[in-house]
């Protein structure tokens, strides 16, 4: 008899631990994947302490080579697990620094990096993995996005905080195309009762790390008309709304989680 789990990508990164949690106290159990193999394991220890009586699989694996993908597949058919969802985390965003302005262009290279990792890589996972859940007529892929998936980045809070710091083209790019992604697969598999949505924080605030930059979060908290930052229990509900039944007539959607932010 073949098990049901959902798969995160980028479990390792910002907001994954998160994205762990929610799913957990659904009862849900849990492939976790990154290309940080220590970062996973700690991850998976982590995770262990307080959901002892789970299943946690983790896998180091970079989503962008299709090969690794293919292999991981084969691997969790022999398990006899079935994927029926999918949370797309994976990204790569780029950290503030004094030395860019607005005639600061992404090298090519890193252009490739970051549209690989979340493109290519949420492209990939859907790829091989939405076939089953199709021939199943049963899945749920959850592609997190971001504020930047509907608007621009506001250049003034970054240059007010960061000297002549300008916010690269790539992550915005990324995000509105990430919507488009969804709605494509969604339009297109939904007769097959598989939801594509996506889940777009705003600004989040993890209180464990300490190396936030109090003036850039004090910028932030002045344009959202909620006048707070987001806390990763903000999208919690979000989250296991669109991986549960509840949520089985909807898709195609992008949910924004951002205290006002886009609205004005």
């Amino acid at each position: 008899m073949s098990k049901n789990f959902t798969l995160i990508t980028g479990a390792a990164g910002f907001l994954g631990l998160y994205h762990c949690i929610s799913l957990l106290e659904m009862n849900r159990s849990i492939i976790i994947i990154d290309i940080d193999k220590i970062k996973l394991s700690n991850l998976k220890k982590k995770l262990l302490k307080n959901f002892k009586d789970k299943t946690i699989y983790d896998y180091k694996i970079d989503i962008t080579k299709e090969q690794q993908i293919i292999k991981l597949k084969k691997i969790l058919k022999k398990r006899k697990i079935f994927i029926d969802s999918i949370i797309n985390n994976a990204a790569i965003d780029a950290i503030p620094k004094n030395n860019t302005d607005e005639w600061s262009f992404v090298k090519v290279k890193q252009w490739h990096k970051e549209l690989d990792v979340s493109l290519l890589g949420a492209y990939l996972i859907t790829k091989h993995f939405i076939k089953e859940m199709c021939k199943n007529k049963n899945g749920s892929i959850v592609n997190i996005g971001s504020d930047l998936s509907v608007i621009a980045p506001n250049q003034k809070i970054y240059k007010k905080t960061f000297g002549n710091y300008i916010k690269p083209a790539t992550y915005s790019v990324i995000k509105h195309a990430l919507l488009g992604m969804t709605k494509y697969f969604a339009s297109l598999y939904g007769k097959y009762n598989v939801r594509v949505n996506m889940l777009s924080p705003g600004a989040i605030l993890i209180k464990e790390k300490k190396s936030f930059n109090k003036k850039f979060i004090k910028e932030l908290v002045n344009m959202t008309p909620m006048e707070r930052m987001g806390s990763p229990d903000d999208l919690k509900g979000a989250i296991k709304f669109l991986i549960g039944k509840e949520s089985s007539f909807q898709t195609g959607q992008n949910i924004i989680i951002d205290g006002g932010r886009t609205i004005i």
